[in-house]
C-alpha cells in the first residue's frame, strides 16, 4: 500500500497523542482513592481497549506490506488483537450504558454469558482467520485484506452500539440532559473519523476518534463523580466546601442564607424498615429539595442523613423558603409512597461580612438542633 512518509508520520504521531490521552484519563481514573463503582471500572476497560487499539493500529499500519516471516508473524498477530479489542471496547460500551442507566450490578451479571455470545463469534472467527481467509486475510505479499466474514464483525459490533442507544433513548426521562447528550454524542467522532477515512484512503482515524468520544464522556460524566454525591446526585461535601469559600469571598456584599436539614428518626428508619428504605429516604429528600430550590442555589448532601442549601437573598425572607420546604415534605408524605413519614429539622444562618465559616456553620447547626429538639418534644 503506497503511502507517502509526511502522512505515515503525522498517521503515527496522531496515535502516540491519542495514547497519551488514553494514558492520562486511566491515571487521573486510577489514581482516585475511593472504591471504583462498577461504571468507572467499565469506562476503565473502554479506555484500556482503546489504548490497545491504538498501539495494534499503528503496529498494522507498519507492518503492512513488510517482506520477511517474523514481520508477516507480527503482522498477523497484531490484526488478531485488533479485531478481538475492536468487538471488546464495543461490548464493554453496551454494558456501560446498561449500567448506568439501570445500576443494578446484578442483572448486569446475570444477561453478561448472553450478550458475550456475539463477542465470542468474533474470537472464534478471527482464530480461524490465522488459517484461512475469514475475518482478515494476509496475502503471500505481506499485504492485509479484510477477510470474507468481515462483515459478522461489523455487525456484531455495530449492534452492540445500536442497543446501547437504544437503552439511552428507553430511559431517556432517568438521564440528565447533559448526560445523555454527552451519551448520544459518543458515535459522532467516530463518524467523522469514517468520512476522513474514505477521503484519505488506507488511514484509519477511527480510534483516534474514539479517544475523543471517551474524553468528552471523561469530563462530563465520570468526572462529575468526583464532586458529586452517588446515592442522591446531589453535590457532596467536598464540592459544598469549595463552593462556599468561593461564594463567601466573591460575595460583593449580596446577602447569603445557609440551610441545615436533617432528616428526623433516620437511625430509627434503617433499624426498623431496613437500609433499602433509608436510602429511599434520603433520595426523596434529596429530590424534594431539588423541587423546592431553584437551579440557582446550592445544595449538597453534607453527610449521613443531613443536607446543606446556600441560597443568595435579594428580598427574600429566609423562613419562606423553610415554609415551602416543609410544605413540599407535607405533600410527599401525603402521596403515602413509603411505609413512614419524612420528616424534617431546618436550621439557617444569614452570613454576616467577615463572619468566619466556623461562626456560619455553627449557627446553622445550633438552630437545626434547637428545632430538633422541639420536634422530639412534640412527639
Amino acid at each position: 500500500m503506497d503511502r507517502s512518509v509526511f502522512t505515515l508520520t503525522l498517521y503515527i504521531e496522531l496515535n502516540l497523542f491519542a495514547f497519551a490521552i488514553m494514558m492520562v484519563l486511566l491515571l487521573f481514573t486510577k489514581s482516585r482513592k475511593n472504591k471504583l463503582l462498577l461504571d468507572q471500572r467499565l469506562f476503565i476497560f473502554m479506555a484500556i481497549s482503546n489504548a490497545i487499539l491504538l498501539i495494534f493500529d499503528t503496529a498494522m499500519v507498519l507492518l503492512d506490506g513488510t517482506q520477511g516471516q517474523n514481520f508477516r508473524t507480527l503482522l498477523f498477530a497484531s490484526t488478531f488483537v485488533y479485531y478481538i479489542f475492536n468487538t471488546l471496547i464495543c461490548l464493554f460500551w453496551y454494558l456501560y450504558i446498561h449500567y448506568y442507566v439501570y445500576r443494578n450490578k446484578a442483572a448486569l451479571i446475570k444477561q453478561l454469558p448472553y450478550v458475550s455470545i456475539p463477542f465470542f463469534i468474533v474470537f472464534i472467527l478471527s482464530i480461524l482467520s490465522l488459517f484461512g481467509n475469514f475475518a482478515f486475510d494476509i496475502d503471500k505479499a505481506n499485504v492485509y485484506h479484510r477477510g470474507r466474514y468481515f462483515f459478522v464483525m461489523a455487525f456484531i459490533c455495530f449492534m452492540y452500539i445500536a442497543f446501547a442507544y437504544l437503552l439511552l433513548i428507553i430511559k431517556r426521562k432517568n438521564i440528565k440532559t447533559r448526560e445523555f447528550l454527552s451519551l448520544m454524542l459518543f458515535a459522532i467522532p467516530a463518524v467523522i473519523g469514517g468520512i476522513i477515512q474514505v477521503i484519505i484512503y488506507g488511514i484509519s482515524l477511527l480510534w483516534i476518534c474514539a479517544t475523543l468520544s471517551l474524553l468528552i464522556i471523561y469530563i462530563n460524566i465520570q468526572n462529575t463523580q468526583l464532586y458529586k454525591d452517588y446515592l442522591t446526585d446531589l453535590y457532596n461535601r467536598r464540592q459544598f466546601d469549595n463552593y462556599i469559600r468561593a461564594k463567601i469571598n466573591s460575595s460583593n456584599n449580596k446577602r447569603i442564607a445557609g440551610f441545615m436539614i436533617d432528616i428526623d428518626s433516620f437511625k430509627k428508619i434503617n433499624d426498623v424498615y431496613g437500609h433499602d428504605y433509608g436510602d429511599t429516604a434520603l433520595k426523596s429528600t434529596a429530590k424534594i429539595l431539588r423541587d423546592t430550590f431553584s437551579d440557582n442555589d446550592f445544595i449538597a448532601r453534607y453527610g449521613g442523613d443531613e443536607f446543606v442549601v446556600v441560597v443568595e437573598l435579594n428580598d427574600d425572607d429566609p423562613y419562606e423558603f423553610i415554609d415551602k420546604v416543609n410544605y413540599n415534605i407535607e405533600a410527599f408524605n401525603t402521596k403515602k409512597e413509603l411505609p413512614f413519614r419524612i420528616g424534617i429539622s431546618i436550621g439557617y444562618s444569614i452570613h454576616i461580612p467577615g463572619e468566619t465559616l466556623t461562626d456560619f456553620f455553627r449557627k446553622m447547626d445550633k438552630m437545626m438542633y434547637i428545632n430538633k429538639a422541639k420536634t422530639r418534644e412534640l412527639l
